[in-house]
Parts: C-alpha cells; sequence; structure tokens
C-alpha cells in the first residue's frame, strides 16, 4: 500500500475508533458510573498523587476554567478533596479521597472486563503491539 493510503487507513480507522469510543461512553452500554471525564481525572490523581489545577489542565490539554469545574464537580460528590499547597500557601492541591478510589477501582475493573472481552482473540504479541502503537500514537497528538 501507498504511504497516502496507509495514512489515510490510519486516519479513518482512528476516527473511526473514536467515534465508537464516545458513543459507548454515552450510550446505555456505558462502563461504569464514572463521566470520561471524571475517570480520567481520578486515574491521574491516583497514578501521580496530588496536583494543581494547572498541572492537571497541562496533562489534559484543557484550558484551567474548564478543569476547574470539572474538579469541582468531584469535589462535591466527594471524589477528590482540596488542600493547599505547601509550598505555597496560595494555591490549591487536588487529591483523590478513599472514596474516589473505590469508585476508581470499581469503574476501572469494569472498563478492563470489557476490553479483555473485546481482545480475547487477539494474541499476547498482538494486545503488546497494540499498546505500544496507541502509547507512541498518544504522544505524537501532544509532540
Amino acid at each position: 500500500m501507498q504511504e497516502k493510503n496507509l495514512i489515510e487507513l490510519i486516519e479513518y480507522e482512528l476516527t473511526t475508533f473514536i467515534r465508537r469510543a464516545v458513543y459507548l461512553d454515552n450510550s446505555e452500554n456505558k462502563i461504569g458510573n464514572l463521566e470520561r471525564s471524571a475517570y480520567l481525572l481520578l486515574r491521574q490523581l491516583d497514578e501521580f498523587g496530588p496536583a494543581r489545577v494547572k498541572e492537571l489542565a497541562e496533562a489534559f490539554k484543557l484550558d484551567i476554567s474548564t478543569l476547574s469545574r470539572q474538579a469541582a464537580a468531584l469535589e462535591n460528590k466527594r471524589l477528590i478533596s482540596r488542600s493547599s499547597d505547601p509550598s505555597d500557601g496560595r494555591v490549591s492541591l487536588f487529591d483523590i479521597t478513599t472514596r474516589g478510589k473505590q469508585m476508581l477501582q470499581t469503574d476501572k475493573q469494569m472498563r478492563l472486563e470489557r476490553y479483555h472481552s473485546m481482545l480475547k482473540k487477539w494474541s499476547s504479541e498482538e494486545k503488546e503491539l497494540f499498546g505500544k502503537l496507541l502509547m507512541r500514537m498518544n504522544d505524537a497528538f501532544i509532540d
């Protein structure tokens, strides 16, 4: 296949993949109880620890006001907590709460089960290659 056709194939398949993933997140077949944005924010805090709003906004390529609204919603649900940054008391840090960790773990397990089911016919090598290629693609989006 020619390079142009390969790029067209990747663009089409990636666009279709994203559309289907968003559809599943918004359909009656939605996985778990957390919205996608909440799930990602909780995963970030769980994996990397407390963070400032600015750091979170940069990690997700969102403006600070959007991330602040998302964080406020999670704070109202007691899934994250806010505290003063010890290095600068004027700045707040967000961290995942015990309740947030529990909800995250429940949703994460449900998501993993769905992906396990979707990929059950794939070999270990195919899954490994796909994971590595997705990581490269995600990195390319922010380079």
